[in-house]
């Protein structure tokens, strides 16, 4: 299916396992601010009335090596190969992806009194989990994500796996509702660009020279026509959803910091124009009649025998949700964060230690993690932050992108896996307007002398559970 997943290169250009950039946890950049949304992101006495990335986006960029997609086909077919597997995996293993680029956020400072913030953000996501027998199926990833892109056509026999990606569009607000307790939520909605799914429970296959045996039983669901994927269907506000994600942070009087989060709890429905399809194809042969086309001829049928049996109708789907739980104390110039993560609608969890080394307005951050994956990594990151400006580069995997790179440079791509992944993110964001003077210093303040009897918008809600004063 050649442009089965066309969509991932269009909206991410990249391949990642699942990370998140936990070294900016509780670093109070506007990244961490919407991305924890009790997080302030605003000093007063110091910082702007404005915050933006003004376009340059919060980008997580990876590399993977090049190859060619009828070359691997080839090599496949002359090699012969034959498999079969009904069920679970002998030796399962699974690939995750997760990219989560901000292109636009703007935030304000609203009230002094409660240290009320909004703001608002546009991104782009891409959620890919892929399921695999590490016995059988080095074959995988042959030679470049275009291949990568096309599994379902090439190793559909080996593999589980599901695509999702789209626009998120948010609003977000946070308060103080005591002096140690804030709230903070994120509203979102959704638009989505493309999805795919499949899933094979049966399979055998027997590639000869001259001919293919088939026989495999397989569930999928795919939001677009195979070869009807245009730019047009990345622009946003098709396939709507809603998003909502709800968080809250605590400082003990001992000075120790606690910040918990449900994030991105929502769904995407997929309009009526997506597809479903299932086939179960028993001893089915191909013949071919030469090798010079083979692998045409092989991709044609499995092509074929995948739109058999299709239904044109919507479906839902929900997002990569997920809870954190932060817990951390400052010693001085360094500050360990220990961070939980869990995905609601997987088994997917990690946990990481983020340690972070601050000097004036440098800081260094080392992130050992360890996931339910059985994967361990090491991430870096630098930054420079000011009340009025942050940049920050780092990467969630320091081994695997100083592999990718030397790789890359040296024009040896991995003979084994036929991929290499290397993950590398960059933000930046400003701070504009009037300064957000404390009262008692203020020559101007938003939100200030505008109505003293104002309840806070989290004090408003919980009010009601009060008792009135009679």
């Amino acid at each position: 299916m050649r442009k089965l997943l066309f969509v991932t290169l269009l909206v991410v250009c990249s391949f990642s396992v699942y990370a998140q950039q936990y070294a900016l946890f509780n670093t109070k950049t506007l990244f961490d601010s919407f991305e924890n949304p009790a997080q302030k992101s605003f000093v007063l006495d110091s910082s702007r009335q404005f915050a933006s990335n003004f376009l340059f986006p919060y980008m997580d960029l990876s590399s993977l090596s090049r190859g060619s997609s009828s070359e691997a086909m080839r090599n496949l077919i002359n090699a012969t190969y034959a498999q079969r597997r009904v069920g679970a995996f002998n030796n399962p293993s699974t690939v995750r992806e997760n990219i989560n680029v901000y292109l636009l956020n703007i935030k304000l400072f609203k009230y002094h009194k409660y240290h009320s913030e909004m703001g608002f953000s546009w991104q782009v996501r891409s959620e890919t989990q892929i399921d695999y027998d590490k016995d059988i199926s080095t074959g995988v990833f042959y030679d470049s994500f275009q291949n990568f892109a096309t599994i379902p056509r090439i190793n559909i026999f080996n593999n589980n796996g599901k695509l999702q990606a789209y626009h998120q569009f948010s609003f977000t607000y946070r308060e103080n509702y005591t002096r140690r307790w804030a709230l903070g939520a994120k509203v979102s909605l959704l638009s989505g660009i493309g999805y795919t799914e499949f899933y094979a429970d049966k399979s055998s296959v027997t590639i000869n020279r001259n001919s293919i045996d088939i026989d495999m039983e397989a569930k999928y669901r795919i939001n677009y026509p195979e070869d009807d994927f245009k730019f047009k269907n990345t622009l946003p506000f098709k396939n709507l959803g809603a998003a909502i994600t709800l968080g809250t942070n605590y400082t003990t009087k001992s000075g120790i910091f606690i910040m918990a989060n449900v994030k991105d709890l929502g769904f995407i429905r997929w309009g009526k124009n997506s597809y479903t399809g299932s086939f179960d194809i028993t001893a089915n042969q191909v013949e071919f009649e030469n090798n010079i086309n083979a692998e045409k001829n092989l991709q044609r049928e499995l092509n074929e025998l995948g739109t058999q049996n299709i239904q044109q109708k919507s479906f839902v789907t929900p997002i990569n949700s997920r809870a954190d739980f932060l817990i951390s104390k400052t010693f001085g110039p360094i500050t360990p964060n220990l961070i939980l993560t869990k995905n609601i609608f997987n088994e997917y969890g990690e946990a990481a230690l983020a340690t972070t080394l601050k000097s004036g307005i440098f800081s260094f951050s080392a992130v050992p993690s360890y996931n339910t994956d059985k994967n361990f990594r090491f991430g870096a990151q630098g930054m420079i932050q000011t009340p009025n400006f942050e940049l920050f580069l780092g990467t969630n995997d320091v081994t695997q992108t100083y592999r990718a790179g030397k790789e890359i440079l040296n024009s040896k791509p991995d003979s084994e896996t036929g991929y290499n992944r290397g993950s590398l993110y960059i933000g930046m964001a400003f701070k504009i307007g009037y300064i957000v003077e404390h009262p008692q210093n203020m020559s101007w303040m938003p939100g200030v002398g505008n109505n003293k009897d104002q309840k806070s918008f989290f004090g408003s809600i919980f009010g009601i559970f009060k008792k009135k004063k009679k």
